[in-house]
């Protein structure tokens, strides 16, 4: 699909290009004769990918999201995302060629700057992968969901006409590789680097026109042997700031176009920086004496058509010079529109080339003078990134997040940008805890050093906000520059707790049933296949193991079914934002009915409530959703994952992988320390009770004074909380010891009498046990003035010899003070 725009009224040196079937004339030019620009021949190829929630809390940066495209018959695909959040606003995107494994990262900032879309990538196949950073979003595994949502990409399957202003019988062009001179796409014009205080760019302003002034590309390679063009690798293709471009697009003689670009997503260079030369502009013209004028630029070709669109250069008589127009006999083709006007015996810019006139026969092509006053005026009032301006940066990193009665700060250090300088005390916070943006002023630590603190608001909710300084000029800048309508976030919560999770190495609890199934049944294990038949190769959390369908290599997929993984019974009682996420594998060689689907139940597995229903997809990906949207959350929950191939005439593989369950906290109530009061630590620290991740503190027992609690372990945990008003607290505890039965007691500290009361007993085993005692006085069982709750568990095993012992594990203790 060509873009609307291509055809212009305007006299311009490019490329004529096939239009609803008819060609531009090729019959012999008059002098000032144009050619439209070489806008690329692409298409649109829908995509409608959509990633669902992304939730990632791996130990280590890691993949929380991938999958890949194919788009048959192109040569060449540049993405566009509908939609792209990451947690947080933490985290990139990858996206790789699987032709030549070119890369892009784009991140929050440089997305924006790229209008949501990515850089050009050679063959028709790219993956694109969400990477989070380490420890998940938040403390505590995380907080925040991230998306991305593929709309389409632009591809490339064709090639325009050629058109030619070649002066005289022979194209004198030779390949060169002149740093200053770039590639623009999709126009297909040539723009340069020039001597301006931020080292941006000159092009022509036809260019400009329509909106397709997109992306700068440097060291461009030869295009293929029919002449299709290849795409330099990411670090070297920079995005077009549009609020930048000023230009006009007159005709000969008043054609121009002034503008910037953002820095490289992938190498944070601006393009100057990373080719490291400019062009200098002469003050005028000279006098037209014949001496030569060099054009350097990317015009099109087929002699041979791996020269398509690639640098070449060429030296011709300045032929004559008439108010701001110029004309030179210097071969060019359509696409050296834009191009620098060189004087080649004093190495000045003159000009930009952006007309043709030149035949065999002779003529001469055309080009606006350096000195043009609207484009002096303009290079004097820079605009986006061509201005100077201000800079931000964050030493500590950003927030993501906040406490709900305020008080949460970061550092940020406003730092000249393009020539510009802040303006000292004009910092600002933007903030929007609710009712819109509000500003609030930032302390000033020193010179262009600020700190930033956010208001108290309401737990749960997304906290929005960004930041501005002022330039000593008055210019107020703001970081995102798109802000408001693009701003950071954070949560308001006092942490995030992990309640529950699984990465399938060890036997949490899972059970399969089958029905009316012949084969593939839910296996957890190592991936033991080979791909081929849409099985998965490895897991998604790099753990190792997960639950697979049939998980042996051959034919081993699922026949008939349903099959249904169910997890253990999970209390979510005191969880009323609980969130589940997964990692999912789904695929069928026919995309017919059948489906992997997700249910829950809130009452043990009596009932099931259909969470979501998909066919194939291709590769892992995460999906969460809030529990209380589909059940009210009790201490019965359970889910359930069914794969089916019924009717069986598909090849059918399912996995997966990464269950866990989180809800934030509205009070931040942390554990400060234990202490063994009867037996022996034998290892584990604080940290091992923090979470339930099968990481676990373990005691072995000791005696006791009476023949009752001979056999026993007594273990202090010890807390904090910040709520300043507390009215009720819960502790949740997660154990298990080595004896098939034995007591446990819940004894929580009563500050008021000094003693440790018992608010709750249960059965210990050898399999973990999760104990809720909820709703507790707070008057009694916090500290009044220093916030501090303590609970001792005991467990004690009845059993007639004395030199009996056994060992407690205990994975999570956890307060919850409202």
């Amino acid at each position: 699909m060509r873009q609307a725009g291509a055809m212009r009224s305007s006299c311009v040196t490019g490329l004529a290009m096939l239009v609803a079937g008819a060609a531009w004339s090729q019959s012999p030019r008059a002098l000032d004769d144009f050619i439209p620009p070489p806008l690329l021949d692409q298409r649109i190829a829908p995509l409608n990918r959509d990633s669902g929630p992304i939730h990632w809390a791996g130990a280590a940066e890691g993949v929380a999201w991938r999958t890949e495209i194919a788009i048959p018959n192109s040569h060449w695909v540049r993405l566009y995302f509908d939609e792209v959040t990451f947690p947080a606003g933490r985290g990139h995107l990858r996206v790789t060629s699987l032709e030549d494994g070119a890369v892009q990262y784009l991140n929050a900032v440089s997305l924006e700057q790229w209008g949501n879309t990515s850089a050009y990538f050679n063959g028709n196949a790219l993956r694109i992968e969400m990477v989070l950073p380490a420890g998940g979003v938040g403390e505590g595994g995380g907080i925040g969901t991230g998306r991305v949502r593929l709309g389409f990409a632009w591809v490339g399957d064709g090639l325009s006409v050629r058109e030619m202003t070649i002066c005289g019988p022979v194209d004198d062009r030779v390949l060169s590789s002149d740093p200053r001179s770039a590639r623009a796409l999709p126009v297909g014009c040539t723009v340069f680097l020039i001597d301006d205080p931020n080292r941006t760019f000159l092009t022509a302003g036809h260019c400009a026109s329509g909106g397709n002034l997109g992306v700068a590309q440097f060291n461009v390679p030869l295009s293929s042997s029919t002449g299709q063009l290849r795409h330099p690798p990411p670090e070297d293709q920079y995005s077009v700031d549009a609020s930048s471009i000023q230009f006009t697009n007159g005709g000969t003689g008043n054609d121009w176009c002034y503008f910037g670009c953002f820095p490289n997503s992938n190498t944070q260079l601006w393009p100057y920086q990373a080719q490291g030369d400019w062009y200098i502009r002469a003050a005028a013209p000279p006098p037209v004496d014949g001496r030569p004028i060099r054009i350097t630029g990317y015009g099109t070709d087929n002699t041979p058509p791996e020269h398509n669109q690639v640098q070449q250069t060429h030296a011709g008589p300045f032929f004559a010079h008439t108010g701001t127009r110029l004309q030179y006999q210097t071969d060019t083709t359509g696409g050296n529109s834009g191009s620098g006007v060189q004087d080649d015996s004093a190495s000045r810019i003159i000009g930009i080339h952006t007309h043709g006139g030149c035949t065999s026969t002779g003529g001469a092509n055309s080009g606006t003078a350096i000195n043009h006053p609207d484009l002096l005026n303009a290079l004097a009032n820079p605009k986006g990134v061509c201005r100077p301006g201000v800079g931000f940066e964050y030493p500590d990193g950003l927030p993501d997040i906040v406490a709900p009665s305020g008080g949460t700060t970061f550092r940020v250090k406003a730092v000249p940008l393009n020539g510009g300088q802040p303006q000292p005390g004009t910092g600002l916070l933007h903030v929007d805890i609710g009712q819109g943006f509000i500003d609030v002023p930032m302390q000033e630590l020193a010179d262009h050093e600020y700190l930033a603190e956010i208001p108290a608001s309401d737990c749960g909710r997304v906290i929005r906000f960004y930041v501005s300084a002022e330039t000593t000029t008055g210019l107020r800048v703001t970081d995102p520059s798109s802000a408001p309508s693009v701003s950071r976030s954070a949560i308001s919560a006092a942490n995030v707790l992990v309640l529950f999770s699984d990465p399938f190495q060890t036997d949490q609890g899972w059970t399969v049933q089958n029905v009316q199934l012949t084969d593939g049944a839910w296996e957890r294990g190592v991936p033991a296949g080979d791909g081929s038949r849409g099985d998965p190769t490895s897991d998604f959390d790099g753990s190792g193991a997960c639950y697979l369908t049939g998980n042996r290599a051959g034919n081993s997929d699922v026949d008939g079914g349903p099959t249904r993984l169910l997890s253990p019974v999970i209390d979510l009682s005191s969880a009323p934002e609980a969130e589940v996420s997964y990692a999912r594998w789904f695929t069928n060689d026919d995309r017919d009915i059948d489906r992997l689907d997700t249910h829950i139940s809130n009452d043990g597995g009596q009932t099931w409530v259909l969470v979501s229903s998909v066919g194939h997809f291709d590769g892992w990906q995460e999906h969460a959703f809030r529990v209380a949207d589909f059940v009210t959350p009790t201490n019965q929950v359970r889910l359930r994952f069914s794969a089916t191939d019924n009717p069986n005439d598909s090849v059918t593989e399912a996995a997966i992988d990464a269950v866990r369950i989180r809800t934030i906290q509205c009070d931040s109530t942390v554990l400060t320390g234990f202490t063994v009061s009867r037996g022996t630590l034998m290892s584990g620290t604080l940290d091992d009770l923090r979470e339930s991740d099968d990481a676990s503190l373990r005691v072995k027992s000791g005696f006791g004074n009476t023949f009752t609690d001979l056999h026993s372990m007594f273990l202090r945990v010890d807390g904090e909380t910040t709520n300043a008003s507390p009215a009720e607290v819960d502790v949740r505890i997660e154990t298990r010891i080595s004896h098939q039965t034995g007591i446990g007691r819940v004894m929580m500290q009563n500050w008021n009498t000094s003693q440790f009361e018992q608010v709750g007993t249960y059965a210990v085993g050898q399999t973990d046990v999760v104990v809720n005692v909820n709703g507790l006085d707070a008057g009694k069982y916090v500290r009044a003035g220093d916030g501090r709750v303590r609970v001792q568990i005991r467990h004690i095993v009845v059993v007639p010899v004395f030199a009996f012992t056994f060992d407690t594990w205990v994975d999570q203790v956890r307060f919850t003070v409202r």
